[in-house]
């Protein structure tokens, strides 16, 4: 444990240290870019996960923020953005919204880019692409002229007709090999998760799929949620995927199952079409103390065992940790910690897990200190709190975690704070052991 923070904030130009004593931290925290309030053109409200390309850079989105402002979209469309690792640069590589209607996407929501072996990205947003505003799934290309956007394709293309190809995609995309941490080939299928739309009108998960050289891309749904009774299959996916070797997804559903308050689901291909089997429905005990609406996907380990929190639920209703073993043809559910406040609470995001099974994520909410502004955490059979935000003057060093931490070769930790609307608390950040 070490007793002393050193908290590097970058704000306007000007760089200030400060230094607290008695910190219960276990990690060092830098901010490492601090966001604007609204209106910014360089983006605001990050919400989403970063990715780290070979050289270390780091890549991400924001949900508002940019220069463009277009109907709905009254803080800007938010933008794709770049941190350079050697120089400490922050650049934006693309401003959404900047086309009429926002065909060119709008409001990228929790999204975790995805990099090819070229260098170039890829993602979704939840709005934007036409005027039934759906949303779209880009790809943000590095070229002698600078960056410039591609759309790979775009949703709810036929709202008369309920939008049955999907609707409002959150979280991104997955392919084959990203669990092992293969790079993007930049040809393989792409798959993902809608919120709405679909044959049931309560979202989809999808393949996109490049033809004719990659110039066209032809989307499939895989699987409409809400197809059984009382939507006991799950409802509004908006979580990322996990794809595991043979071919089959897992993921969850913070709606629907057998008690209406969200499902782990696995997706697996018979043949040319898709089944899905439920895993487990949450809220299946008294007061929902095995966790209840999971807004983060699941990650699994060497043993195929799943890993995932819910938002809500638990011993105090504070957010749980989970863990599904498969035993058989069944799976054994099992509460691996109730979050409690003082060690955060409503865990939003998606974890991530290292060569060793240790478990890393973000609480929205809860922590150490008075204003309980979120935390880092690592599960390695106990919970132990790595970070607390807010220590610092007007939160300085950061405040609402929605994303949730990567981590690099030599184990330093890196996320994005949403922080408030009108504060300087939205951050760019680096926890270092």
């Amino acid at each position: 444990m070490r007793l002393s923070l050193f908290v590097t904030v970058c704000i306007t130009g000007l760089v200030a240290t400060f230094g607290m004593a008695n910190a219960t931290s276990a990690d060092s925290e830098k901010v490492l870019y601090t966001f604007c309030v609204p209106h910014c053109s360089t983006g605001g409200a990050p919400s989403g996960d970063l990715v780290l390309d070979q050289a270390g850079n780091l890549y991400g989105t924001t949900y508002q923020g940019g220069t463009n402002r277009n109907g709905e979209i009254q803080y800007g469309g938010g933008v794709v953005f770049e941190y350079a690792a050697g120089t400490g640069q922050f650049t934006v590589l693309y401003d959404f919204c900047n086309q009429t209607l926002c065909t060119d996407g709008a409001t990228p929501d929790r999204v975790k880019l995805v990099v090819d072996t070229a260098g170039n990205l890829y993602g979704t947003t939840s709005k934007g692409g036409n005027s039934s505003g759906g949303g779209v799934v880009f790809e943000v290309v590095h070229g002698q002229a600078g960056w410039t956007e591609n759309i790979l394709y775009t949703f709810c293309r036929n709202e008369n007709s309920g939008c049955k190809d999907g609707g409002s995609s959150h979280e991104g995309l997955t392919y084959a090999g990203a669990a092992g941490g293969q790079t993007y080939d930049g040809t393989s299928p792409l798959y993902g998760t809608t919120e709405g739309g679909g044959a049931n009108g309560n979202g989809t998960l999808f393949a996109l799929t490049p033809e004719n050289g990659g110039t066209k891309w032809k989307e499939r749904v895989l699987y409409s949620f809400c197809s059984q009774n009382n939507c006991t299959d799950g409802r509004n996916p908006n979580t990322p995927l996990f794809l595991d070797s043979l071919g089959n997804f897992y993921g969850t559903t913070p709606y629907g199952g057998q008690f209406a308050q969200g499902t782990v689901f696995e997706i697996t291909p018979n043949g040319t079409a898709y089944s899905e089997s439920v895993l487990y429905s949450f809220c299946a005990q008294s007061q929902c103390v095995d966790g209840e609406n999971p807004f983060s996907g699941v990650v699994m380990d060497g043993a195929g065992n799943l890993f995932g929190t819910t938002d809500y639920g638990g011993s105090v209703a504070k957010g749980a940790l989970f863990e599904l073993s498969p035993n058989g043809s069944q799976w054994t559910y099992n509460v691996l910690q109730s979050f409690d406040g003082s060690d955060g609470e409503f865990p939003y995001s998606d974890l991530i897990i290292d060569a060793d099974g240790n478990l890393f994520g973000t609480t929205a909410q809860g922590g150490a200190h008075e204003r309980k502004s979120g935390t880092v955490f690592e599960f390695n059979g106990g919970l132990q709190t790595l970070y607390s935000f807010c220590s610092l003057s007007k939160c300085a060093d950061g405040k609402l975690p929605l994303g949730g931490v990567i981590e690099d070769s030599t184990g330093n930790l890196f996320g994005l704070t949403s922080g408030n609307v009108h504060d300087r608390d939205s951050t760019l950040y680096e926890l270092s052991p």
